[in-house]
């Protein structure tokens, strides 16, 4: 191990204590393709934390502009992110690392059959399933209130369609949202997806 990468190691246990270093060290190390989507998703989680606190600013975005402000600030990490990339098809979230790829699909929240759709364009269209794609997510932008009865219900819905090799289980990162895993089509192999609320309900009772 060079001194360089020694150094990053330090910097990495010290990440929770040093907000300036903003994850950088772990996403500089990671070297697996199970390591580059645990330090995605909380990125992930850090940005739609984030985009939660002011849903005011967003009842008139669309699902694009959502995904772009995702997109940019993946960006900002260093992360490799596009928006619109061809692959497949037009990919709402491309993120790249070396040979690592993870596809996401956005969707506003209208009902669970157009959220069925996003589910068959990510499974079906964008991803491989093969060794550097494993893992894909839906990103649901929910504008209505009571998010966790959107996720169980949408869950309910997923399970109802007799998948091959279907499961499901919960998310240790965050509680409203949940894991799928299916067989993938294409490849035959296991394909894991991540469903994330993003909570943009915004009805204030107060009278100013």
């Amino acid at each position: 191990m060079s001194i360089d990468q020694l150094n990053l190691h330090q910097l990495k246990e010290l990440e929770a204590y040093i907000p300036e270093l903003a994850g950088f060290p772990s996403r500089v190390l990671v070297d697996t393709y199970e390591d580059f989507i645990g330090v995605l998703y909380a990125d992930i989680d850090k940005i739609i934390y984030q985009t939660q606190e002011n849903p005011e600013l967003c009842q008139e975005d669309s699902e694009d502009k959502l995904t772009l402000d995702i997109k940019k600030q993946l960006c900002c990490m260093g992360y490799d992110a596009t928006h619109e990339l061809k692959i497949g098809g037009h990919c709402d979230l491309v993120v790249k690392k070396n040979n690592f790829i993870w596809i996401g699909e956005a969707k506003k929240h209208s009902s669970y059959p157009y959220l069925w759709k996003g589910f068959q364009q990510l499974m079906t269209r964008y991803s491989t399933g093969d060794d550097n794609q494993k893992d894909g997510g839906i990103l649901i932008y929910i504008f209505i209130k009571n998010a966790q009865s959107v996720m169980q219900k949408w869950k309910n819905y997923l399970s109802e369609k007799e998948l091959t090799g279907y499961s499901s289980n919960s998310c240790p990162l965050r509680k409203l949202a949940f894991f799928s895993n299916h067989t993938h089509e294409r490849s035959g192999l296991a394909f894991k997806i991540r469903h994330m609320p993003v909570i943009l309900y915004f009805n204030p009772k107060d009278k100013k």
